[in-house]
This record gives structure tokens, sequence and C-alpha cells, in this order.
């Protein structure tokens, strides 16, 4: 069973290129423009495969920082990994509070981010 990673990010250029890159890594690759899509999927998921959550902090609607909060009142134990555009201390700090086992100032090194993402992927398994 290939390890998911579910991307929420409503840039459709970003979205759709962490997508790809993603995919040819060889994982599952499953991406939202919005938090709300997300959540209405996620139920589905299958809770024997390694997954993580790689999410824009700035979103239409639900934002990235009330959508880690939704999921720790779930008790969803799925590891987050924090990206955006418009980073400072405060908001990298609200992050780690949320749980989030990864930060990501954009632009970012792809190369750290999927190593990231490996290493969250192998402590799920």
């Amino acid at each position: 069973m290939r390890p998911r990673v579910y991307v929420i990010e409503d840039e459709d250029s970003v979205r759709e290129s962490l997508k790809a890159l993603l995919d040819a890594v060889g994982w599952e690759t499953r991406a939202y423009a919005t938090a709300a899509g997300f959540l209405s999927a996620f139920p589905e998921r299958d809770t024997t495969q390694p997954q993580c959550l790689v999410v824009d902090i700035e979103l239409p609607g639900m934002n990235g920082r009330d959508l880690l909060s939704e999921l720790n009142r779930r008790e969803e134990s799925i590891p987050a990994i924090v990206m955006t555009g418009h980073g400072d201390n405060e908001l990298e700090s609200l992050a780690a509070e949320r749980n989030a086992v990864g930060y990501f100032q954009k632009p970012f090194n792809t190369t750290e981010l999927l190593n990231t993402i490996s290493n969250v992927l192998a402590q799920t398994t």
C-alpha cells in the first residue's frame, strides 16, 4: 500500500505542482483547494495506510490554523506539515501548538519538503 499525502492549497499552480511532485515520488496524493473539501473526504481514509497532511495556512474559508484545530478537536492524529507565504515566528509557534510536525515558508526547498514528508511517513507505519 502506497503512503498517502493530502495536499490542501488554494493556489492552483502550487497545488498541481505539489501533487505532480509527490505522485512522481510514488506516493498517493490527494489534493484539495479548501479545508472543507478535505474534511468532507477525510473520513474515508484507511487508518492502516501511512499518511500525512501538507496544508497552507492561508486558505479561503476555513484556514489552515482552524483546520488543524478542528483535527485536534476530532482527536485525529494525522501528522501535518504547514506551509505559508506569509510566515513569521508567531505563525510558526501557532503551527507547533497545533501539533504540526513541519513548517515551510514559500518558496521552500522541495528537497527539504520531500525529506520531511518521507520522515513523517516512515514514523506513521
